[in-house]
C-alpha cells in the first residue's frame, strides 16, 4: 500500500522588484501577443535591457511591491512552524554472531 504525500504548507517564497518587473512584462507581452510563443531566453533579455534603461522612478513603484511582499513573507514564515515530525524508521537489527547460517544454494555445493 502506497504512503500517502505529506503536504508542506510552506509559505511562497519573496520576489525581487525585477521579479514582479518581468511578470508585468510577460503579462502586457500576452494581452499584446496572445497566440505568439514566447521563447524565454530573448524574452528575458529584452526585460533585462528595459530594466536596465528604466529610471528610479519606473522602478519604484517595482521596489515598494517587493517590500510589501518581503513583508508578507516574514508574517507567513513567523506563523509558520516548519514541517510536519515524521516517524522515524527502526535501524538495522543486529544479527546473532551465534545465529546458524543459511544453506547453501544447490549450484554452490555443486560448484564448491
Amino acid at each position: 500500500m502506497p504512503r500517502a504525500k505529506i503536504v508542506d504548507k510552506k509559505p511562497r517564497g519573496r520576489m525581487s522588484a525585477y521579479a514582479f518587473f518581468v511578470q508585468k512584462c510577460r503579462e502586457e507581452h500576452k494581452k499584446l501577443h496572445p497566440e505568439e510563443n514566447v521563447v524565454f531566453s530573448e524574452f528575458s533579455r529584452k526585460c533585462a535591457e528595459k530594466w536596465k534603461t528604466m529610471g528610479e522612478e519606473d522602478k519604484h513603484k517595482f521596489t515598494d511591491m517587493a517590500q510589501n511582499d518581503k513583508v508578507r513573507f516574514d508574517n507567513e514564515m513567523a506563523n509558520y512552524d516548519g514541517p510536519r515530525p515524521t516517524r522515524s524508521r527502526k535501524g538495522k537489527q543486529k544479527k546473532d554472531p551465534n545465529a546458524p547460517k543459511r544453506a547453501l544454494f544447490a549450484s554452490f555445493t555443486f560448484l564448491g
